[in-house]
């Protein structure tokens, strides 16, 4: 009878370890400001854009894996190919540009977690005054709760204890 109970302790204990084992850090960084911030309304064309993240940025790579790039309301670029990195701040030079209407910052970083989030948000350059705010869009995450977890750790647990048990009800008599 001992050795019948050694897979379900094998089983029990791996179930166990699989749940207890850390989960790598799933909050990925994300924007926090901009100048210009996001939605106001320009007078006057600006030089450069800041982004602020709440992480760290990091570069990973031969190839540019952190950018931003802006487009005027026809489409044209009108960021430099410059970007500088300081920490936890991109910021990239913009050429001039006479194009009145809406103006999409569009960037990709790599936070020191090293997974890459990419967002855009509008700007607008008028001589109109707006106070408009639109919101930040980024990549959804996908994290699931602990709850959801410990429901299927029950739900597989569930079953194996149903399938041991008939298992051995039906052999055993």
């Amino acid at each position: 009878m001992g050795s019948s109970r050694m897979p379900i302790a094998a089983l029990l204990a791996l179930i166990i370890a699989a749940f207890l084992t850390p989960q790598g850090a799933s909050a990925h960084t994300r924007l926090i400001s901009s100048t210009p911030e996001v939605g106001v309304t320009l007078n006057t064309w600006p030089s450069q854009v800041k982004l602020e993240f709440d992480q760290a940025l990091v570069d990973i790579g031969q190839e540019k894996s952190n950018f931003v790039v802006i487009n005027n309301s026809l489409g044209d670029q009108v960021s430099q190919d410059d970007e500088v990195i300081n920490e936890n701040v991109i910021s990239v030079s913009l050429t001039s540009n006479e194009v009145k209407g809406p103006v999409l910052v569009f960037y990709r970083v790599v936070s020191a977690d090293g997974h890459p989030v990419e967002g855009e948000f509008i700007f607008n350059f008028s001589e109109e005054q707006s106070t408009e705010v639109d919101s930040i869009k980024q990549e959804p995450t996908t994290d699931f709760p602990l709850t959801i977890y410990i429901a299927s750790a029950a739900f597989i647990a569930s079953g194996i204890f149903f399938a041991i048990y008939s298992y051995r009800r039906r052999n055993l008599g």
